[in-house]
């Protein structure tokens, strides 16, 4: 045998004697030396150290994507989008380069909150030099029946500093009455003075949401506006206009015009050189017409309007149209070759050239002051009694 030992497991030699084995041997040695035996950990501590594993990974995990660790970019969008749905349109702006931006329906009363942010990403980045960066940030929000319009803002960031740079764009501002409503905000517009621009910050609008029953719009009445983009809601497709909706006459509307057009003709009847009545005699070289003492005229038939008809003219109304005549009856007197005799006669006459004006409270009222409407009967017909 060697003189030095041989490596044993726990550092210690251990001398054998094999004649010695039927015989009891010798006291057990000291334990082994703790520091390099690996030590046995029970199932259940292995266990509960796994899912601390498992719980600092998800808090790792969270931490990395809560909004706190958003790039300031992407939460600048998140800002500025949360604070238009609150209606704080001040804080809003303040995000933006357009902070000291004003109009009509730039006020927390034109805002409508039906509608929720679904994504906001940063997208790109760009560094620049002196602290200055450039970032992309895309966007999306959706209405309460999921119909979803996406932007990409472009975001400057500064020095740890970022603002939102054009959130929205001017639009041309279009009216099928002489205002524009929307979400009950009216903004008078007066096509005299060229065409107007409104802004709309992020959100869901509704046109005309007053509008009475004897009116309907046609077209998509809601839209969601983002950026610089408008998401029509009805008819389904995004431009980069605002789309408005026309405003038509409703039955009900049809049947509230024509009991106007017979209110006007029936005064008509009682007072022919009223403005627009279009009971005058024709000039006639060969004989003179007028109406025998006590008579008047009476109308037997009205010229009624179609509400498919009817089309909205700014400042004057709904320009009336009808292929169907009515006619009115009159007694008259005849002068003719030297004599006098009395007829019956009839004048038939258009709706052409008068426009039911809107209102509010009153409803339809028939106004001749903006057409060329007739104002003489276009022929006198004698009728056998």
């Amino acid at each position: 045998m060697s003189e030095s030992p041989s490596p044993q497991r726990w550092g210690e030699e251990h001398m054998i004697d094999l004649g010695a084995l039927g015989e009891p041997g010798p006291a057990p040695g000291p334990d082994p030396s703790p520091g390099r035996r690996l030590p046995r950990i029970p199932n259940v501590a292995l266990a509960y150290a796994a899912v601390a594993v498992a719980l600092a990974a998800a808090v790792i995990a969270v931490v990395k994507w809560s909004p706190l660790h958003r790039p300031i970019a992407e939460s600048t969008v998140v800002d500025f989008l949360e604070a238009v749905h609150e209606g704080d349109v001040a804080a809003a702006l303040a995000l933006t380069d357009l902070e000291d931006a004003e109009g009509p329906f730039l006020v927390p009363e034109a805002l409508d909150s039906s509608w929720v942010i679904t994504e906001v990403e940063q997208v790109a980045y760009e560094e620049g030099d002196k602290g200055h960066a450039n970032a992309q940030v895309y966007a999306e929000i959706e209405d309460l029946d999921g119909n979803r319009i996406g932007h990409r803002y472009h975001v400057v960031v500064d020095k740890g500093e970022a603002e939102i740079q054009r959130p929205m764009v001017e639009v041309e501002a279009w009216g099928s009455l002489d205002y524009l409503d929307l979400n009950g905000v009216r903004f008078a517009i007066d096509f005299n003075q060229g065409p107007a621009y409104i802004m709309l910050l992020p959100g869901f609008y509704e046109f005309y949401p007053d509008l009475p029953s004897t009116m309907e719009l046609d077209g998509s009445p809601t839209i969601l506006a983002l950026g610089n983009k408008f998401l029509s809601i009805e008819d389904d497709y995004v431009d980069t206009w605002m789309p408005t909706p026309w405003l038509v006459v409703s039955q009900e509307g049809e049947d509230e015009v024509n009991a106007a057009i017979r209110e006007f003709y029936d005064a008509c009847a009682a007072e022919p050189e009223g403005e627009g009545c279009p009971f005058a005699f024709p000039e006639d070289p060969d004989r003179e017409l007028a109406l025998a003492p006590g008579e008047h005229w009476d109308v037997v038939s009205y010229p009624e309007v179609s509400a498919d008809r009817l089309w909205y003219e700014h400042e004057a109304g709904f320009a009336l149209e009808s292929s169907v005549a009515g006619e009115a009856r009159a007694r008259v007197e005849i002068a003719e070759d030297g004599g006098t005799r009395t007829a019956l006669v009839s004048c038939p006459f258009w709706v052409n050239g008068l426009h039911a004006a809107f209102d509010d409270e009153s409803g339809f009222v028939i106004d001749p002051r903006h057409g060329l409407s007739e104002d003489r009967c276009r022929a006198v017909v004698e009728i056998d009694e």
